[in-house]
């Protein structure tokens, strides 16, 4: 009979639960044969993302003795930030000439896959989790292939997934949203530098509290570019037009007719610090605990929860105690949970200046101001965690 009884159990195998994997290895010798980690796909699996890494995620890696260079992936020398057009450039500080990489998920998330199983973790693809009965003294999970049974449980299995429901049962939803396609490159564009990345902010006066983006990317390796809208959805009902309306004007001023390309939607839920990350037996890491409200940048904090979750395990066993009363305090103190938690309150201010003059300002006339607050509160968290 198959074992069934393990010290951890992680669902989700996507960036925070295979970090958490990957830190534990890191802190708890031999801690891969108690583990268990559930996924309800099989890797490579479709996920839409825009696919920006920023330098923290790309810092955690190297933490981890990673390297991204070893899957196809597009350096984008500058990220435009623009309103109607019109902004500043921003590159990486750190002296590479990157703002940030561009990644397929499917191929990051099944490389990552492949090093936790390299370190021995024992991965079961297409097992769909029912329930979850978590306490201190012991969980159960219950999935379409039996039972399973450990003293602490890591969710990572997304803003929708079960572990967050049982965290947060009456929570009401704080979901941004985003559309998001593929379409080729325009080679005869004098708009774009084709491999830098964009962000336009011209929705926010139209009640969106976002951007649209166009990303250089790389499909089976193809150039192609990833266009999406994002809007973090502070004040639901208060846009006068469509996410589809904005999106579809943007692409038409680069040559794009939006209804000659597959569209595909998805939430995203916001850190709050509000929120509960914990209950006795369970914690909650990268999207199920809550990613950037700003940007919606989700995989460099997935990343780094793995880290904070690793250590709460750690001293849970060390102290025989699975309660996880200090868990919220890990993540808030935390480098990265203070970024997410600025980046939730810039948003809720930024995104509700809906005057275009004053947009426009911000962008063209205040640029150095704004690339220091970016690269020295917003970003490069992983550099300064202790």
């Amino acid at each position: 009979m198959a074992e069934t009884h393990y010290d951890i159990i992680i669902v989700g195998a996507g960036p925070a639960g295979i970090s958490t994997a990957l830190h534990l290895a890191q802190i708890i010798p031999g801690i891969e044969k108690r583990t268990l980690i559930l996924e309800k796909a099989h890797h490579p699996r479709h996920k839409l993302c825009g696919g920006g890494l920023l330098p923290d995620g790309e810092i955690v890696l190297r933490q981890l003795g990673l390297d991204i260079s070893e899957i196809a992936h597009v350096n984008a020398p500058f990220a435009h930030f623009d309103f109607a057009g019109q902004g500043l450039a921003m590159t990486a500080n750190d002296g590479t000439g990157i703002a940030f990489r561009l990644i397929r998920r499917d191929e990051f998330d099944a490389w990552l896959v492949g090093k936790a199983r390299a370190s021995g973790f024992d991965i079961r693809e297409g097992v769909t989790v029912k329930t979850v009965e978590a306490s201190a003294q012991g969980c159960v999970i219950s999935t379409d292939q039996g039972d399973f049974h450990a003293k602490a449980v890591i969710g990572a299995d997304g803003s929708k997934g079960i572990t967050r429901r049982l965290v947060n049962p009456r929570e009401k939803p704080h979901s941004a949203r985003v559309l998001e396609l593929l379409a080729p490159p325009k080679p005869d564009s004098s708009l774009h530098v084709q491999q830098d990345a964009y962000f336009d902010f011209r929705p926010i006066v139209e009640g969106i509290g976002g951007y649209i983006w166009d990303f250089p990317t790389l499909v089976k390796g193809v150039a192609t570019r990833c266009w999406g809208i994002y809007d973090a959805n502070f004040t639901p009902g208060e846009a006068s037009r469509s996410l589809m309306a904005a999106l579809a004007d943007e692409m038409k001023t680069h040559g794009y007719n939006l209804e000659d390309y597959k569209i595909e939607g998805h939430p995203i839920r916001w850190f709050e610090a509000s929120g509960e990350f914990s209950v006795p037996g369970l914690i909650l890491a990268g999207d199920a605990a809550g990613v950037d409200a700003l940007f919606g940048e989700g995989i460099a904090p997935a990343l780094g929860y793995g880290r904070i979750s690793a250590r709460a395990i750690k001293s849970a066993f060390e102290k025989n105690n699975f309660s996880f009363i200090d868990y919220k305090k890990r993540v808030l103190s935390s480098e990265m949970g203070k970024s997410l938690r600025l980046r939730t309150l810039t948003a809720r201010i930024f995104f509700g200046i809906r005057n275009a003059p004053i947009q426009r300002f911000i962008w063209t006339k205040l640029g150095a101001p704004t690339t220091f607050y970016v690269q020295n509160f917003l970003v490069y968290w992983a550099n300064r965690q202790k």
